[in-house]
């Protein structure tokens, strides 16, 4: 993850990481069919083979097939471009046309891309089924006050949003930008600008 190094208030100190998308440098897909640029990825510095979770942003430019995770449940939402249907075993199983709708399947799937056009941009996670469940939630100006239980990231997938707590403290995000929160820590409040839309990454360890 390539944090953010330029001074900004920590909010409630619940943010413990931050950076930009374009900050980041692009590298193959495990399978290298694609480009991807890693948000964050649990424990840190962590492989394909021993992540609990990982959130990525990646490029998909051309017909194909993605990288399969054993033991991965994985999370896709559409942020940029015409979309693609996905098919496994000869079946359709989804259209991703709309933005910032999460679509849920497991990494052990072949899953086959046909793009409706343009390149895409698409926000990824990924979880191991066994450590921990996740889930993407979209946040917009009329939901956002509140995050939700267990965020752990914010992705700023449009517009502008702030990060707030009791003590007054705020921090300005922008389109591109994220922060790594605490797990467990208090969550501060998040106040999405009109048009924005932000996605939270919520991680449930198992007991």
């Amino acid at each position: 993850m390539a944090p953010d190094t330029s001074p900004k208030p920590q909010a409630g100190g619940a943010v413990i990481a931050s950076g930009s998308l374009g900050r980041i440098a692009a590298v193959p897909w495990k399978n290298e069919g694609g480009q991807t640029r890693e948000l964050c990825v649990e424990p840190p510095e962590a492989d394909f083979s021993s992540f609990a979770w990982r959130a990525s942003v990646a490029d998909v430019g051309r017909d194909g097939v993605f990288s399969t995770f054993a033991g991965i449940d994985r999370t896709i939402v559409l942020l940029e471009g015409g979309g693609f249907t996905m098919h496994a075993d000869g079946a359709q199983i989804h259209d991703l046309r709309e933005c910032f709708v999460p679509f849920s399947f497991s990494g052990e799937s072949d899953v086959s891309v046909r793009l409706h056009g343009a390149p895409t941009l698409d926000f990824n996670l990924m979880v191991r089924r066994d450590l921990a469940s996740g889930e993407v939630v979209a946040l917009s100006e009329q939901n956002s006050r509140r995050l939700p239980a267990d965020t752990v990231l914010l992705y700023v997938a449009q517009g502008a949003a702030c990060l707030s707590d009791v003590s007054g403290m705020q921090r300005q995000l922008r389109s591109g930008e994220f922060v790594r929160l605490r797990e467990g820590a208090v969550l501060p409040d998040l106040l999405c600008a009109a048009g924005a839309m932000v996605l939270a990454i919520r991680i449930r360890r198992q007991t």
